[in-house]
């Protein structure tokens, strides 16, 4: 079936777009909107046919409201009435799990910043994620954690730093991430040298952080994941 996917970009600096995009087909019908406030969601988008909705990250806080927060949350649920599969990428996946839960299931980390390219413990709830190991390094960077999930989901990644590094529920047709799998390498070490300061005041060596790198081809994996095994439970529908 052919994919229409909208790209709901919450970054400040509209960079997330672009590293998703690579991991999409040149077939996909795609389209992003920069979200600012309530004025940057077009009109009729659950009218629009979509497929598959990919919240981005963000370096804003998702305990703290932003303009648009209100609407994105109103669409969040309106998707998932719909039959819409979402994906969320730290804090989309953040903004997710408040839209189901409210703000009891989201938090600053009481670990503090979770920042390079950290090990997953992936579990055996949910579905299989093809090309994923037990464990696998992927590129992180966050302040806040979901610690309350929407009913019926499942935990399929966690870790020390965070209890919830992945969640799946197949009824809401959701799947969020903690973690950032758009980041390859090249882009991921970039962001961290751009992020020195940061890091470092956080306790963090930027110089060993761009010595490693992620173990798997994480966009292909995960983004990949999330829109083939959406699509496939169409097909099956349809059949």
């Amino acid at each position: 079936m052919s994919r229409r996917i909208l790209i709901l970009d919450y970054s400040v600096d509209r960079s997330e777009t672009a590293l998703i995009q690579k991991y999409l087909r040149v077939s996909d019908d795609t389209t992003a909107l920069y979200i600012e406030n309530d004025d940057s969601f077009s009109a009729g988008l659950l009218t629009e046919g979509y497929t598959h909705v990919i919240h981005t990250g963000s370096s804003l806080s998702i305990t703290v409201p932003a303009p648009f927060t209100g609407t994105a949350l109103s669409l969040c649920r309106a998707f998932a009435e719909c039959g819409t599969a979402q994906m969320g990428i730290c804090y989309g996946h953040q903004l997710i799990c408040l839209a189901f839960c409210g703000y009891g299931a989201i938090r600053r980390c009481h670990a503090g910043l979770e920042a390079g390219w950290e090990s997953v413990r992936f579990t055996e709830e949910g579905p299989s994620i093809p090309g994923a190991g037990e464990s696998e390094k992927i590129w992180q960077s966050h302040f806040d954690e979901v610690v309350v999930l929407p009913p019926g989901s499942v935990i399929m990644a966690e870790n020390g730093h965070s209890g919830i590094q992945a969640f799946f529920s197949r009824e809401l047709r959701l799947f969020g991430t903690q973690f950032h799998p758009e980041f390859d390498r090249d882009d991921g070490n970039r962001q961290f040298l751009h992020d020195r300061d940061l890091l470092e005041a956080s306790g963090f060596d930027a110089d060993r952080i761009i010595r490693d790198g992620p173990t798997v081809d994480c966009g292909s994996v995960f983004i990949g994941f999330f829109l083939d095994c959406f699509s496939a439970e169409e097909e099956r529908g349809n059949n």
